[in-house]
């Protein structure tokens, strides 16, 4: 009667200390590495076909687990330096928009819809006027921050 052995997920940092024990010890066998990582001798042999893709990882990869394989972290990489470039080149950053400048009615405006308000509101009893607000999602709501080449004024927030 044969044992299952209990699956292992190995990090992405353990398969680059494999690929570099190997590297360094050419007289290790694999064997031992199967025993020291409670693996199977094909994962050993799976990781080491791909050394060259593992020993290319950086330290701040070797934590995570959610990896396939190495193919993936170059695709990672290159997208992550694609991005970044792309960035640099049209000279984008992060910017939090400041204030509602841009949707601030004009003085003459204000003073206007005033008027007209109060020439609205005459038939009515001033007991009779109420005003409601709304609480709810605010779906049409822009975000506050936005990648752009300088900084930007910020507008009203939509609250439909």
């Amino acid at each position: 009667m044969s044992t299952k052995r209990k699956r292992v997920n190995l990090s992405t940092g353990q398969k680059c200390k494999i690929c570099e024990m190997k590297e360094r010890d050419l007289r290790i066998q694999n064997v031992e590495l199967t025993q020291k990582y409670n693996i199977g001798k094909s994962t050993i042999t799976d990781i080491l076909k791909e050394s060259k893709c593992w020993l290319t990882i950086t330290e701040s990869q070797e934590n995570v687990k959610k990896f396939r394989g190495p193919k993936q972290v170059i695709l990672l990489n290159s997208f992550q330096g694609w991005l970044g470039g792309f960035k640099k080149w049209h000279d984008l950053r992060r910017f939090k928009k400041q204030g509602e400048a841009e949707s601030a009615p004009s003085a003459e405006s204000i003073e206007r819809d005033r008027l007209a308000l109060q020439q609205f509101l005459t038939p009515y009893n001033p007991e009779d006027i109420w005003n409601g607000d709304e609480t709810g999602l605010f779906w049409k709501m822009e975000p506050s921050r936005v990648l752009a080449c300088n900084s930007l004024s910020g507008h009203k927030k939509e609250k439909s």
